[in-house]
């Protein structure tokens, strides 16, 4: 302590009496009758010796301690995606365990122009408007963008119908997910609230990808000239080149859910749109579920899929057009009891049916399950159409190999209208004539097996019987897939051996080497692990009506 002087003292107690000893020599010992000995050092008593008997007590105050620090709390992580442009940084909002991202982190006014990485959290990433990778243009040659990673194992939803994912021309998407860590893209509601419904639909936009590959829809100056750009359908941006082995990246056991929202009336977003996306591309083991429009589309381009699901689709589960030139190995198709088109749907171009280059894609083991569901003309549910199999037309030319398309409730309702083979006009049918579209070593086993004829006055239906080890089956008042006249499948499963209406069996040999028809067969399946709803009710209450 110090007094009035300034000067250090210390308190010193001689039994009751209390003895202020001042540091230095600018004043005595007050009433000292013992001699007492101190040393101070610096800022600290050392030693204070009281000297002689008497039973005197020396106390010293003791000098005020420093406080101890607290320890030091660790900074708080922020695990969300970030990125940095112009010096600034923007990245997602923690929100429990989940990350949230405003439109001033992306949207369509404001896209990705770098690179960015979405983490793998604990959670999920809730993105507030659409993640536009890239700047689309509708001018001149677009430049090489920005890739968008996304990490196995993630959960990205929207909390916007009209939102979706947006990959433009000249950049690129990694979604590299595995079987046992898929990459899931759906609506808040499914993911984060859990309000939807197995079959809800409309939840945010879908995923669209724009290439630089071919379309139809371009002259041959345009593409040589750089001046070809396409809009697209849904909301708009710009498609079209003319290299079809461009690479938009790669899309890896990724499951895409509820989407299909609509830009304008008949104008909507699909599961997953590929608008002239080139070969370099790699599209595997994907399903899209739950969508109001197609399940994938093809506008131009010569991207291949393998390993596809598309269950529950309200329009047409695979859509190609507009000189689209790819392959789709392995899809399996499972419309909604109520509620679904056509398996497959295949134009040339809608207004020029004789464009060029033709569009002429490949089907290989296909496994298509219609329900014989109307439309709602037709008195049913269905929002796009009867549900059906597989739709040629206006020009197309198509190939279709080692497939099985079953209409599992036709039988039983006796449909009027709801084929599972129809060729549409002249020109399609025009090439069914002359080889350039065929179907080989397929089963259809429908109540329509074929819809129209050819000019030669042949049926589709005889057309079809007449390619390659391919068989029909008129149904017989039972369901195709448990009834036991008719043995096709095992639930989605290839049968091991198949059974006519007469209860005949018959074998069908796969061509191109092939080692079976239909999609999965129960000793390969390669949709176990990472899909949703494909299993029987008592294990997935959203599974199909027939399991």
């Amino acid at each position: 302590m110090t007094d009035h002087l300034g000067q250090s003292i210390l308190s010193v107690y001689q039994g009751d009496s209390k003895l202020s000893v001042y540091q230095g020599d600018s004043k005595p010992l007050a009433g000292t009758s013992k001699c007492i000995g101190f040393v101070v050092t610096s800022m600290f008593l050392l030693i204070l010796q009281a000297c002689g008997g008497g039973g005197s007590n020396v106390v010293v105050d003791p000098l005020p301690s420093a406080p101890v620090p607290a320890p030091a709390q660790p900074a708080e992580t922020n695990p969300c995606a970030s990125y940095t442009v112009g010096g600034v940084t923007r990245q997602g909002q923690v929100d429990g365990d989940n990350c949230v991202y405003s439109s001033l982190f992306v949207s369509e006014d404001s896209p990705l122009t770098v690179d960015l990485t979405i983490p793998l959290i604990d959670g999920i990433h809730i993105f507030e408007a659409t993640l536009q990778v890239g700047e689309d243009v509708d001018t001149g040659t677009p430049s090489v963008g920005p890739t968008l990673t996304i990490d196995a194992g993630n959960t990205l939803v929207w909390t916007n119908k009209d939102d979706y994912l947006l990959v433009t021309r000249g950049s690129t998407i990694q979604a590299n997910g595995t079987s046992t860590s898929p990459i899931t893209l759906t609506g808040y509601e499914d993911a984060v609230s859990g309000t939807a419904a197995f079959d809800d639909v409309q939840l945010w936009g879908g995923v669209v990808i724009n290439g630089k590959g071919i379309t139809n829809k371009c002259s041959d100056d345009q593409r040589a000239n750089n001046t070809c750009h396409i809009q697209s359908e849904g909301k708009p941006s710009h498609y079209g080149g003319d290299d079809n082995a461009d690479n938009s990246g790669t899309l890896r056991y990724v499951v895409m859910k509820h989407s299909g929202s609509e830009a304008a009336p008949g104008d909507e977003l699909n599961g997953l749109t590929l608008n002239a996306v080139g070969s370099g591309t790699t599209i595997e083991n994907i399903q899209v579920y739950s969508t109001y429009d197609d399940g994938v589309e093809f506008f131009g381009g010569a991207v291949s899929v393998t390993n596809l699901i598309a269950l529950y689709v309200n329009d047409d589960s695979i859509d190609y057009a507009d000189g689209w030139v790819g392959t789709v190995t392995n899809a399996l198709i499972i419309h909604h009891r109520d509620n679904g088109n056509r398996c497959i749907e295949a134009d040339n171009q809608g207004s020029v049916f004789d464009a060029q280059p033709n569009t002429n894609g490949t089907i290989n083991n296909m496994t298509c399950i219609t329900s014989g569901s109307d439309s709602a003309e037709g008195g049913g549910l269905g929002t796009h159409g009867d549900s059906e199999g597989v739709l040629l037309r206006r020009g197309v030319m198509s190939t279709i190999n080692n497939s099985i398309v079953v209409d599992l409730y036709a039988n039983e309702e006796g449909a009027n209208g709801n084929e599972c083979l129809e060729l549409d006009d002249s020109e399609t049918r025009t090439h069914a004539e002359n080889g350039a579209t065929a179907i080989n070593s397929t089963i259809i086993a429908c109540d329509e097996v074929g819809k129209d004829s050819l000019s030669n006055g042949t049926s589709v239906a005889e057309w079809f019987a007449s390619g390659t080890n391919n068989v029909a089956i008129q149904g017989d008042g039972g369901d195709t897939t448990v009834d036991s006249d008719i043995q096709i499948l095992t639930g989605f499963y290839t049968a091991t051996e198949f059974i006519d209406a007469d209860g005949n069996s018959f074998t069908v040999t796969p061509v191109n080497g092939a080692s079976h028809i239909g999609a999965v067969t129960r000793a390969n399946d390669w949709t176990q692990g990472w899909t949703i709803c494909l299993r029987a009710r008592a294990t997935e209450s959203c599974g199909p009506w027939f399991l």
